[in-house]
């Protein structure tokens, strides 16, 4: 079956985001897009692209209008609609241009609304549920962001939410035997940004109470103030990697003795899967989207508190708890994968 209306994808967060889950998730969607003969697909694309793993053969089969100006202003602005599109897919809650048979907009998180205050929280919080409120349908990547929607906009009505789930590219994220390494198995392996919510505070102090254990942290460049609390708190039982590629990430996810994810608040929380797809134990925070994803697959904290959280570390120290953590991983992942959730979103777009 194809689709009676060209489809236009609105493809602005390339311009918002280096890397990170948003950007993965709407990538597959293009890529999926430039090879599905059922769509007829264009794309708006931001003047300076900023993520960097958008392949050019998936753009190259759509056409694309390049944005005049930068994303950081046009990102508040309506966006193009290739003429004769009758839905307009929107990757960060931008309105159409013109009218369209059908607006479709995804719906990933509510941390503005849960943790920010103050001017930036009132401009992104007035797009996001005037966007909500328009929408033919809202593409939810989690239960908990559905939920979080009839909380925070419960005039919306609940039959246009949708839930579409990510995947995990099992191509990029699997047990990486290469390049073993010894003090890798001894790793507790914290991903991602380490602000506020996503409480690496939590996870230094877990590994400052299992003395065996060493942290290695990815994602941006730590600060000075970061480092020294880090050599107070674990002297120099820690590694910075930086901000890594997929096959770095896969080889450190392979031979870290667990992933820790203490995060307050998380739309989906994709790293739990990836981690997972690696042969990787995994503990987290019992708190919004990350049951669902991890189900009894993950060690889950009593509490949040660095106590909690190495309590679950030295469960891992029995063999068959580890081993069957990293079973039931595996087993897990095989519920997510990138093309179920492509083939939801073109089933809404059938609707």
């Amino acid at each position: 079956m194809t689709i009676g209306h060209p489809i236009t994808l609105d493809c602005i967060i390339f311009g918002l985001q280096r890397f990170g889950g948003i950007s993965n998730y709407w990538a597959k969607l293009v890529q999926h897009a430039s090879v599905d003969p059922a769509l007829d697909c264009s794309l708006t694309v931001p003047k300076h692209l900023t993520y960097r793993d958008l392949g050019e053969e998936w753009t190259s089969r759509m056409p694309v209008m390049r944005e005049r100006l930068d994303a950081r202003l046009t990102r508040y602005l309506t966006a193009p609609v290739a003429n004769g599109a009758g839905v307009f897919h929107t990757s960060y809650y931008r309105l159409p241009h013109r009218r369209v048979a059908k607006y479709v907009v995804s719906a990933y998180d509510f941390t503005y609304e849960r943790y920010r205050t103050g001017l930036a929280r009132f401009v992104h919080s007035a797009q996001k549920f005037r966007s909500i409120r328009r929408a033919d349908a809202v593409l939810c990547i989690s239960e908990s962001t559905r939920r979080d929607i009839i909380e925070l906009c419960p005039d919306v009505d609940a039959a246009k939410l949708h839930v579409v789930h990510l995947g995990v590219d099992r191509d990029a994220f699997f047990r990486d035997a290469s390049n073993p390494s010894s003090a890798g198995e001894q790793t507790v392996l914290f991903v991602g940004q380490r602000g506020g919510y996503k409480r690496f505070d939590l996870a230094v102090d877990a590994v400052r109470q299992s003395p065996r254990l060493s942290l290695g942290i990815v994602g941006p460049r730590l600060t000075d103030e970061e480092r020294s609390t880090l050599r107070q708190a674990l002297g120099d039982r820690w590694q910075e990697h930086g901000p890594v590629g997929t096959p770095e990430l896969r080889r450190l996810y392979s031979s870290a003795f667990a992933f820790i994810f203490p995060s307050d608040y998380e739309g989906f929380g994709l790293p739990v899967l990836e981690a997972m797809a690696c042969g990787c134990p995994v503990m987290a925070a019992s708190k919004s989207s990350l049951p669902e994803v991890g189900g009894s697959a993950a060690l889950y904290a009593a509490n949040q508190s660095g106590e909690a959280y190495a309590t679950a570390l030295h469960a891992l120290d029995s063999p068959a708890v580890r081993g069957e953590a990293i079973s039931a991983g595996l087993s897990r992942i095989q519920q997510f994968s990138w093309s179920q959730t492509m083939q939801q979103t073109v089933a809404i777009y059938l609707q």
